[in-house]
């Protein structure tokens, strides 16, 4: 083989090191994988779980496209869940988490997997996956660490770390929040949960004041951005229990940010008994769920994923439908068929 041949060679390889770096980071594609699976819960006026729903209740759009659903079903499955846990609050708040644990493993059964992380300003694995039970005694800890808590008058920011940056240099916001690392524990979870096994439902459950500045991510290796895509991309919802400040943010936390971009929801945690009734209901709305497949009409033109939007309509009036909002598609191998 002539030394002009090995250069061409080289070269290929040279220029195709970007193309690859940027496809590991975007995650493995899965060419060929045409069914999209997003699982929905929907709820009536009054909060209350639908499960009597048939396929032709739903419409499925894809990037403003309505889709054929090819699967449907609504199936109890069991569940492997993150914990998250933010210690980085008052006093009061850390209080009511440690003594609603206390009735922590009513919210699962014998056949759920349990994991937990505490973050502030920063990161620790409480656990590696467990029984709910076993889980609750390694939490146990929490009831100490909150009676060493400072019981700080919590400031009320606006928006932290969100809205137009030069607003929030000129009102000085950014520096009323301390620096709690949120990003780096989700990408944690979602790498952990990735590797449970498939027949699990994989959830994150973030209870926290959602006091966490996008504008620290300097300190934190991954960015809320990258983080997203990573459980968009494994298909994990993330759900949230909005503690103090949170509360009073609502639909502009960061807790809903992640869990509208996941197909999650975030619940009220105003006291102990809201915290641990609230646990029990995401583990029942996330353990039944309705499933719905379709295979995307919509074709790529390149060799890179393409980030495409979902909407799940109800057909039924005055009832909510919470479900993933977008997947990555991946171009489709040569050899796939349709």
């Amino acid at each position: 083989m002539g030394s002009g041949f090995v250069r061409k060679i080289f070269f290929v390889a040279l220029m195709l090191m970007p193309l690859v770096s940027l496809i590991a980071q975007q995650g493995v594609i899965r060419a060929g994988v045409d069914l999209v699976v997003v699982p929905a819960s929907v709820r009536d006026y009054y909060g209350h779980f639908i499960y009597d729903l048939m396929s032709e209740d739903f419409q499925i759009f894809e990037d403003g496209k309505l889709q054929k659903i090819r699967s449907f079903s609504l199936e109890s499955r069991p569940l492997s869940v993150s914990v998250l846990v933010d210690t980085g609050v008052d006093r009061n708040a850390l209080t009511n988490v440690a003594d609603s644990l206390r009735s922590f493993h009513k919210a699962f059964t014998e056949v759920d997997e349990v994991e937990a992380y505490r973050f502030d300003h920063i990161v620790d694995r409480i656990s590696g996956f467990t029984s709910g039970a076993d889980l609750e005694k390694k939490l146990a800890f929490l009831n100490a660490m909150a009676e060493r808590q400072p019981s700080w008058p919590t400031p009320i920011p606006i928006l932290p770390g969100r809205g137009p940056k030069w607003l929030r240099e000129l009102l000085d916001l950014n520096s009323q929040i301390p620096f709690k690392n949120l990003n780096d524990p989700l990408f944690m979870s979602a790498v952990d949960l990735n590797k449970r096994p498939p027949e699990q439902r994989k959830v994150v459950i973030i209870i926290s004041d959602g006091q966490i500045p996008e504008d620290n991510t300097k300190k934190q290796v991954h960015t809320m951005k990258r983080t997203k895509d990573q459980l968009v991309l494994d298909q994990i919802q993330v759900y949230g229990v909005a503690m103090g400040n949170a509360l009073l943010e609502g639909p502009t936390s960061i807790l809903h940010m992640y869990a509208n971009a996941t197909g999650g929801d975030v619940y009220r945690g105003r006291d102990r008994y809201a915290i641990e009734e609230n646990l029990s209901k995401i583990t029942e709305q996330a353990r039944r769920e309705y499933v719905l497949g379709y295979v995307s009409n919509n074709e790529i033109r390149g060799l890179l994923p393409v980030n495409r939007k979902i909407e799940v309509k109800v057909l039924t009036p005055d009832l909510n439908v919470h479900h993933r909002k977008s997947y990555l598609q991946y171009p489709r191998s040569k050899s796939s068929g349709d």
